[in-house]
């Protein structure tokens, strides 16, 4: 097979081994090897790697809804007739619905870690169960640093919730 050339466009060709030993793996270190080098992970941290993007795409959908409605309600701010005070119920009955979905989608996620919780290897990999008001307060935290509607930028801190700022 060598002769043939069966060998010469393999991955990982004229690389150095990785022999690094997880510390976590503990007697299933060889399978967790194995599944790694196939490009596979033990279920649980596909799980949690699942859980982690729908946790960011949920705090992401309720962020633009908070933009649309400080949008919306900025634009209705110099009018007071009876067609902008309904708009403005209208605008605020979406936001709570964005909310009350937004809570929804945190109780399916926390349905997700409780599974996780009860796969993972050690409690030490376990993660907490989401708050919706803990998840609110930050949305406020966050928002409360927008110093002017004209300089508004996005970023995303380290563990992915996305952030506002207005300096710059």
């Amino acid at each position: 097979a060598q002769d043939r050339g069966e060998f010469d466009n393999l991955p990982g060709t004229g690389k150095p081994l990785d022999l690094t030993p997880n510390p976590h793996a503990q007697e299933q270190e060889l399978a967790f090897k194995v599944l790694k080098d196939a490009g596979f992970a033990p279920d649980w941290i596909e799980l949690d790697k699942v859980i982690r993007n729908k946790l960011q795409s949920a705090r992401t959908v309720l962020l633009r809804q908070w933009q649309w409605r400080e949008d919306r309600l900025h634009e209705l701010s110099g009018h007071s007739n009876s067609w902008s005070e309904a708009e403005r119920s209208r605008v605020e009955a979406g936001w709570q619905d964005a909310v009350a979905a937004f809570e929804a989608g945190l109780q399916d996620i926390n349905q997700e870690i409780a599974v996780l919780n009860l796969s993972v290897p050690g409690t030490r990999f376990q993660r907490s169960k989401l708050d919706a008001a803990h998840e609110l307060a930050r949305l406020n935290t966050e928002v409360s640093c927008v110093l002017s509607r004209s300089t508004l930028a996005r970023r995303e801190n380290a563990d992915g919730w996305p952030s506002l700022y207005g300096w710059g």
